[in-house]
C-alpha cells in the first residue's frame, strides 16, 4: 500500500497525524510504502517570527489571547493523547521551506523517514528554532545524513523545484490544508482524525486491493484457457476509494477539526 502525506513541519496536526496513521498501520499490520511531500503553510513566513507562537496566531490570524491559548491548549491535548508532546510555549515557528529541502535530500539518502520525525521533534518538543539554517544543519547530520551533502542544499537552489513540485501536485489535488493523506492514489483522509478511522479507511483499501488482484488473477486465468479473448473488467480501478473524502473535498478551517490550513 502507497501512502502520499502532504504536511508542513511547524502544523501540529500533521505531527499528530502521523502518529495516529503509524498507530493505525500497528494495529493493522498494513506494510506502508510512504511517500512525504513539502506544503508550507506560510511561504512567506519570515526564517523567525521572533514572538511566542501565540502572538504568531494573533498577528496571522488575528486570534484573540483567549482564542490563541484555547486553540493550543487543545492541540497540546492532542497530541499528548497519542504520546507526544506537544511545547508550544517555547516553540519557535518560521519558514520551513530549507528543512523541506533537506527532507528531499534524506528521502534521496534513504532517510526521509528519520529526518522527517527528527524535525518534528525539534520544533514541537525541544523548542529549536526550525528555520535556522544551522539549527536545520545539525538535525540533519544527527539523522546520519554526510555534513558536505547538508551544507550543498543549504547553500544553494537544490531541491528547490522538488519542493515546488510537490506543492504544484497539492494546488492540483485540491489540496488546502494538511495533513492530508492519499492511499494507493484514491482514498483520502483529511486531517488528523481519529486512529479508528485511519483503520477504518486502510483496511478498506486493503480489501479493495486484494479484491482487485483477486479479479486480475481470475481475468488471466479466463484469457489463458478462452485463448486471450475474454474481456477486460470495466469496472477494474472506478471510483474514489473508500476514505474520509476525495481528492476535491471543501478547504478546512485553520488548525480546527484536525486541519491546518494553508496562509497565502
Amino acid at each position: 500500500m502507497r501512502i502520499d502525506i502532504w504536511s508542513d513541519i511547524i502544523c501540529p496536526f500533521c505531527y499528530i497525524g502521523k502518529r495516529k496513521l503509524e498507530l493505525a498501520l500497528a494495529q493493522t499490520g498494513i506494510e506502508a510504502d510512504i511517500h512525504w511531500h513539502s506544503f508550507e503553510l506560510n511561504p512567506n513566513a519570515p526564517q523567525t517570527y521572533g514572538m511566542p507562537l501565540q502572538g504568531v496566531l494573533n498577528a496571522l490570524y488575528g486570534m484573540g489571547e483567549q482564542q490563541a491559548l484555547a486553540v493550543l491548549n487543545h492541540e497540546e491535548q492532542a497530541a499528548r493523547e497519542v504520546g507526544l508532546d506537544f511545547q508550544w510555549r517555547i516553540a519557535k515557528p518560521g519558514n520551513t521551506f530549507n528543512a523541506h529541502r533537506l527532507l528531499h535530500l534524506a528521502r534521496n539518502m534513504g532517510l526521509g523517514l528519520q529526518a522527517k520525525e527528527r524535525f518534528l521533534r525539534a520544533y514541537f518538543s525541544e523548542g529549536q528554532d526550525i528555520g535556522d539554517k544551522a539549527v536545520l544543519r545539525a538535525l540533519a547530520i544527527d539523522v546520519g545524513l554526510n555534513p558536505a551533502e547538508v551544507d550543498d542544499v543549504l547553500d544553494t537552489d537544490r531541491f528547490d523545484r522538488a519542493v515546488r513540485a510537490d506543492e504544484q501536485q497539492a494546488q492540483q489535488l485540491g489540496i488546502q490544508g494538511v495533513p492530508y493523506f492519499l492511499i494507493d492514489g484514491e482514498a483520502v483522509i483529511s486531517g488528523a482524525r481519529e486512529v479508528e478511522e485511519f483503520v477504518r479507511v486502510l483496511t478498506l483499501q486493503q480489501e479493495k486491493a486484494k479484491a482487485r488482484t483477486q479479479a486480475g488473477a481470475a481475468e488471466e486465468n479466463a484469457a489463458t484457457q478462452n485463448g486471450g479473448n475474454a474481456a477486460p473488467d470495466a469496472g477494474a480501478g472506478a471510483g474514489a476509494g473508500a476514505g474520509a473524502g476525495d481528492a476535491s473535498s471543501g478547504a478546512p478551517v485553520i488548525c480546527d477539526n484536525g486541519v491546518c490550513e494553508v496562509k497565502r
